[in-house]
């Protein structure tokens, strides 16, 4: 497993046996882990600074209180960008149907492989890695837009039209030696290497 502190998984199950069991098999695997009661009590805690929490959601499907189906759908709603992993003792194909449509990265029935539940984690941390990634690249970029003074963001979006310095100054009302001062900036800035990289990075923002 890749070495990612802020990755963990949240375990979910009311089988105080199962949850130890899995607990212990993911910690020696190398895996964080947290580890949950119900559904509810995580959703106490992600009530705390859960839309900080990165990794994936282990949850057993039926629990006393609120299920991992419905657990699902209650994280949709508050937009936690969580993937799941569901596990069930009962083999029901509505109930596996239902976590994929909602998403689920897989639906493991207990007894299940270790392997196959290695393998189903790795897939919900490579999508969340995907997603932080994307996340820092758009952070990044917006924090370069921020550094930008009124001018030079003004100068930043005529040279993403495909404008020249030539029509930059003449649409801002500047010299053309201004204008290739503050394309220059811009491009420091945002560092862009191109123009093309400069549009790419204002596309992602």
């Amino acid at each position: 497993m890749d070495n990612d502190e802020r990755l963990c998984v949240f375990l979910i199950d009311d089988d105080a046996s199962v949850r130890d069991s899995l607990a212990l098999l993911l910690g020696i695997r190398g895996y964080a882990t947290r580890v949950f009661d119900s559904a509810d009590a995580f959703l106490r805690a992600a009530g705390e600074g859960g839309d900080a929490w990165a990794g994936c959601v282990l949850t057993d499907i039926r629990m006393p209180g609120t299920s991992g189906l419905e657990l699902q759908r209650i994280a949709a709603e508050r937009g936690m960008p969580l993937p799941f992993v569901v596990m069930s003792a009962h083999g029901d194909a509505a109930v596996a149907r239902q976590a994929f449509r909602q998403a689920a990265i897989d639906f493991l029935e207990k007894p299940f492989d270790d392997a196959d539940l290695f393998a189903a984690i790795e897939q919900a941390f490579a999508r969340e890695r995907e997603r932080l990634a994307a996340a820092r690249r758009e952070r990044s970029v917006g924090g370069r837009l921020g550094s930008l003074t009124e001018r030079e963001r003004e100068v930043c979006e005529l040279m993403v039209q495909g404008l020249s310095n030539h029509e930059i100054a003449a649409c801002l009302g500047i010299s053309h030696r201004t204008a290739q001062v503050h394309r220059g900036r811009v491009m420091q800035k945002m560092e862009a290497e191109s123009l093309a990289a400069l549009i790419a990075a204002c596309r992602e923002a």
